[in-house]
């Protein structure tokens, strides 16, 4: 299920493709097309720390926190540290992480995570992807949607192999509406982001630059994260319109799909900028508007309107995930322009919660492939 009003066909069709085996590894090609069962879950959700201390476990609490709202079927973590970039992922929860993996151990003080929802590959297809040269890590949430029709990233992926790229998120059948590459196969599209950022950054030698440039000139409806080790003190954060928020403590900085995933209080928090690029780190956030928006996004209707709308839809449903509550406040969004009903409804949700008005209520799932069970996240009305 897409939150995005032009996305729903194609996010609710790649949940319903699968792949029939995981990968050959002689080939490195995974066997794709299988069906499994779908079950109502939002986008994904990210999570980002610079700070002080060790950044692998914050992130996974993080995650932990946010994941059952639009996650938990594919997980992955990378930090940097002295000069060496570090990532661990899996088909599975942040549990599956901890329980396949050293990723509650990866060195560093800086890092981005993700958990993602059912929508098809193998463990090549968690986030995040890794560029060519090992030292750029990528992750994002969305999907093409308004742009499905004039972001070709099929055509970015053909121009990328045909300048020596290799992806490894590659199926021999389509998977979903991802990009088919020519003579290459079924590509995750954020592994076709992550090397338009790689060629952008290997021309101008910025990251926050590279950024840019790969969302204006292949947009969607996303919003994503990035490291480097050549710049190993800041995140660099992307926004078109899928949520994201920022927080501070003391030396710390947070970065999550909702605030509901930060670990403790913080002093201050703000929206990502729409349309924009960030350079965050300790200290800072720099913003870089981007110059050539195609789509204008929404500016933020009245927050009262939002949280009256979720409330009775609360009232009178009970118990809701967050992508039925953001299918409720379509209407409040005007025509013409990419909505931000994601980012709104998260943090309305997170307020509810800290009124005690709401609570957030989490059962399990089946898993991909049927194995195993993923924690899955609902709003409960109690007040």
């Amino acid at each position: 299920m897409s939150y995005l009003p032009d996305a729903i066909a194609e996010q609710s069709e790649s949940t319903r493709q699968g792949v029939s085996g995981l990968a050959d590894r002689a080939s490195g090609v995974a066997t794709c097309g299988a069906t499994f069962k779908t079950v109502e879950v939002p986008m994904c959700v990210v999570a980002g720390y610079i700070g002080e201390r060790q950044a692998a476990p914050l992130l996974l609490e993080m995650l932990e926190r946010e994941e059952g709202l639009g996650g938990g079927f594919y997980t992955g973590i990378a930090t940097i540290h002295e000069g060496r970039l570090y990532t661990e992922k899996v088909v599975g929860d942040v549990a599956a992480l901890r329980r396949q993996t050293d990723a509650e151990k990866l060195p560093g003080t800086i890092g981005i995570a993700h958990s993602r929802t059912p929508s098809g590959g193998d463990r090549e297809w968690a986030h995040p992807f890794v560029d060519c040269t090992g030292q750029l890590a990528y992750i994002a949430n969305g999907a093409r949607g308004f742009f499905s029709e004039t972001t070709n990233l099929a055509e970015a992926g053909r121009q990328l192999a045909a300048a020596g790229h290799k992806f490894r998120s590659i199926c021999q059948e389509p998977v979903g509406n991802y990009p088919m590459v020519p003579e290459v196969g079924a590509v995750h599209m954020s592994d076709v982001m992550c090397h338009l950022i790689e060629e952008a950054y290997r021309k101008s030698g910025s990251l926050v630059a590279a950024a840019a440039e790969a969302y204006q000139g292949w947009p969607g409806e996303i919003v994503g994260m990035c490291l480097h080790v050549n710049e190993p003190d800041h995140v660099v954060a992307m926004r078109i319109n899928q949520p994201l928020v920022i927080g501070r403590e003391g030396g710390e900085t947070y970065l999550a799909t909702t605030s509901l995933a930060f670990p403790g209080p913080v002093s201050w928090r703000m929206p990502m900028a729409v349309n924009a690029a960030a350079t965050v780190s300790r200290e800072s956030v720099e913003i870089r508007h981007f110059t050539s928006a195609r789509v204008p996004v929404a500016p933020m209707p009245s927050p009262l309107a939002v949280e009256q709308t979720v409330v009775n839809a609360l009232r009178e449903e009970g118990l809701l995930g967050i992508g039925a509550l953001c299918g409720r406040t379509k209407p409040i969004w005007p025509d013409g322009a990419l909505g931000q009903d994601a980012m709104l409804v998260y943090e309305t949700v997170a307020a509810l919660v800290a009124e005690g008005r709401v609570r957030l209520e989490t059962d399990l799932v089946p898993g991909m492939f049927g194995e195993g069970q993923v924690p899955r996240t609902r709003v409960r009305w109690i007040a």
